[in-house]
């Protein structure tokens, strides 16, 4: 978030330079508002908001991509020194630059990035000047981290929307924010149908059912793949559906085979259909990889990654997009429904990784 002050004659002329800039008082929050004398010893007032970073950018004409390549071009010239280093007449190979490159490849490997992907990154380097040059190094892996991660370019794009992941990864309360963040873009929340498909934990029912009755949208609890069927069918007037099914683990046979029965049901909607899976960043890259390859047979659209406030290490959640070459959706920062839910950002991602190799 990003405050921002605004200075005017008076408090209503101070807070319409805000609207004039952010467009709607929806857009930012205001945190202060004092008046005082200036140099000039006249009285003043000023307000103080609060903005996010993607409505400042867009304030300033800067969009979030922009600012982020700009952010890289000092990384994307230090790539010229490196290619010169990579020529054959710059090749020595030494005991310093092989210990060098060993102690970044670990670096890396412990903050979650998979071996191969890493000695795939780094070992053209030994044996080169650049090897000798630990953040030069970690430049171009930033930079091609940067290049390789997918961003959702569509939040929500269809309109049955299901929700997939193992148990206590927070999808529950996912499907609740992305519900009153659909409600804040300004979809009407008669517009919007909520589906329950957890017919194994308890309290499962009543904690959505709570959400969707205080944001005031259509609750269903089908408990066979025919109900579902005739659920959707019943919808046709709803603008959105969100589908919450059961977390399970990977090898949960019962429950991933009730998943795959409540989905041949929709089969006549499957071209409307957009599955998400929902991981946390706290999961081991292993265990991200077991449970994309289960659900694997609804063609995952993208990743919603939840907890990310719980951790400060992301390093397992970047290898397993780059692995996977899934696009990422929404990062979840919290508990609270709805606010507690942003849209994901290379940037984001790429500066949570960035302050893991500085604690280093």
């Amino acid at each position: 978030m990003f405050s921002e002050s605004f200075i005017a004659p008076s408090p209503e002329e101070a807070y319409k330079l805000a609207i004039q800039k952010y467009g709607s008082i929806d857009n930012f929050k205001i945190i202060k508002a004092t008046q005082y004398k200036n140099r000039d010893k006249e009285l003043v007032s000023e307000i103080t908001i609060e903005v996010n970073e993607d409505a400042y950018l867009e304030s300033c004409g800067i969009s979030e991509e922009e600012a982020l390549i700009e952010e890289m071009n000092l990384l994307k010239s230090k790539m010229d020194k490196m290619r010169e280093a990579l020529s054959p007449n710059s090749v020595t190979e030494n005991k310093e630059s092989k210990d060098e490159i060993e102690i970044v490849k670990d670096l890396l490997i412990n903050r979650g990035l998979s071996r191969n992907w890493v000695e795939n990154m780094l070992n053209p380097f030994i044996g080169t000047q650049v090897a000798q040059d630990k953040k030069l190094l970690l430049s171009f892996v930033l930079e091609e981290i940067e290049e390789a991660i997918e961003i959702s370019k569509k939040t929500i794009d269809s309109r049955i929307n299901i929700f997939v992941g193992t148990t206590g990864v927070g999808k529950t309360t996912t499907v609740a924010k992305l519900t009153g963040w659909s409600a804040l873009k300004g979809v009407n929340p008669d517009d919007i149908a909520l589906i329950n498909l957890d017919n194994y934990r308890v309290g499962a029912q009543e904690q959505l059912g709570f959400y969707a009755k205080s944001m005031g949208v259509d609750y269903y609890c089908p408990s066979t793949p025919d109900e579902l069927k005739d659920v959707i069918n019943s919808l046709t007037f709803k603008k959105l559906i969100f589908i919450d099914t059961a977390g399970s683990s990977p090898y949960d046979r019962e429950k991933l085979l009730d998943t795959v029965k409540y989905c041949k049901s929709i089969d006549s909607t499957l071209k409307t259909l957009s599955a998400t899976l929902v991981v946390s960043v706290t999961s081991k890259y292993e265990d991200l990889k077991d449970i994309y390859e289960h659900f694997s047979f609804l063609n995952i659209d993208n990743v919603i990654a939840t907890k990310f406030d719980e951790t400060k290490k992301v390093g397992n959640l970047i290898a397993f997009l780059l692995d996977t070459n899934l696009p990422v959706s929404f990062l979840s920062v919290g508990q609270e429904v709805p606010i507690d839910l942003e849209i994901a950002t290379k940037r984001r991602i790429l500066e949570a990784f960035i302050g893991e190799i500085d604690e280093k």
